[in-house]
């Protein structure tokens, strides 16, 4: 911070001597503002304080709205803003023809409103896994993702109001897809954080809580695949192939294509629970430990899994939205009959499925609200 404030202070010197020397030289605006415009070594001090600047906000937002970064925070920015400016300096090469010190200051701009979001979407996933949280850390990360969407608004009306003032196809086209891109992944992790919020309200016990968090992120990865798509084809027919699209294109696709995966399977599991699973019996109950392990508490009515396992049912349910498997001894739960989970395996008779069952399954989070992470 003193080596921001040092470099700060003598850009801000620079930049007001340049300013000086024009407007003293020339004594009126309009040639000064030429002079400012054209000269190389002005231009360069000017835009230097610009940056300056934006990194001195960059400071008091991330001071007033997220406070001292976690490490993983840090590594995320680092990953995401090498990958960026790629794709920018591909997107640069298409827009080359209007490749001026405007589209450079809004590529700027672009490049620091991202990497917030990057920052919001962390931080709403650390309160999300975190029982303690402060009620001050709450009011601050909701007015960020507020502040962040007024912003996304604020630069996408200024976007489209230009492309529908000048009616041809521009680098505005640009600026208008990232920022509706990143306003509804704002509203997205806006609804993720309230459905959040309710589950914390009911103690955990919220069980379509990831049902709704599956819907939501679904609705977004169709929602962001057809802007993809669409955007591609404004691009590809006014300028040429994007490039820099193709890359985003294809993540999007495989995501959503793995989330639709992933709802065939859970519809397959759940939709006759009843008939697939059998309730346990007081027997089978009193003979292992009445401990559902999701949830640690004690089960007075179960399912049965096939392998043996018993499990609350709504616990199972959804489990079984994010896996496919026993959360005790990872046998799969659609094995066909005759499989390997086809066979009973009786935890009491094997001392060796009971103490697996006594163990939680971490390496996958099984502990229920711990996370809502889709495989």
């Amino acid at each position: 911070m003193v080596k921001l404030g040092t470099y700060a202070a003598v850009s801000a010197v620079a930049a007001i001597a340049v300013v000086y020397h024009a407007f003293r030289s020339r004594e009126q605006f309009y040639p000064a503002m030429i002079y400012l415009a054209t000269s190389k070594i002005s231009l360069v001090l000017l835009l230097n304080m610009g940056l300056v600047l934006m990194c001195t906000i960059w400071q008091l937002v991330k001071v007033i709205f997220l406070g001292t970064l976690r490490e993983v925070e840090i590594e995320r920015l680092n990953e995401q803003s090498w990958r960026e400016v790629m794709e920018i300096l591909f997107a640069m090469t298409i827009f080359r023809d209007e490749f001026n010190v405007s589209f450079v200051g809004m590529v700027t701009v672009l490049l620091f409103i991202k990497a917030f979001h990057w920052l919001a979407q962390k931080r709403v996933e650390y309160i999300e896994t975190t029982p303690a949280v402060s009620r001050l850390s709450h009011a601050r990360i909701v007015s960020f993702m507020l502040l962040l969407f007024t912003l996304d608004s604020i630069f996408l009306h200024t976007a489209v109001s230009h492309l529908l003032k000048t009616k041809r196809p521009s680098v505005a086209l640009f600026f208008a897809f990232e920022y509706v891109i990143l306003a509804t992944s704002t509203v997205s992790m806006f609804f993720k954080y309230g459905l959040y919020m309710g589950d914390m309200l009911m103690e955990g016990r919220w069980e379509s809580k990831a049902v709704y968090i599956f819907y939501l992120e679904l609705v977004r990865d169709l929602l962001h695949l057809s802007l993809y798509l669409v955007f591609f084809l404004v691009i590809f027919v006014n300028y040429g192939l994007p490039l820099h699209l193709v890359r985003e294109l294809y993540e999007t696709f495989r995501n959503f294509k793995a989330r639709v995966a992933d709802f065939i399977r859970y519809r397959k599991v759940t939709s006759n629970m009843n008939e697939r699973f059998p309730d346990a019996s007081a027997e089978e109950l009193g003979r292992s430990d009445a401990t559902c392990i999701i949830c640690r508490e004690e089960m007075l009515a179960a399912k049965k899994l096939p392998c043996g396992h018993l499990f609350h049912v709504h616990c199972l349910r959804s489990w079984l939205e994010r896996q496919q498997t026993c959360p005790t001894c990872r046998s799969p739960v659609l094995a066909t009959e005759g499989g390997p989970a086809a066979r009973t395996i009786d935890p009491a008779a094997n001392p060796a499925h009971r103490h697996q069952q006594d163990q939680p399954a971490q390496e996958d989070g099984c502990r229920l609200h711990s996370s809502e992470i889709w495989t």
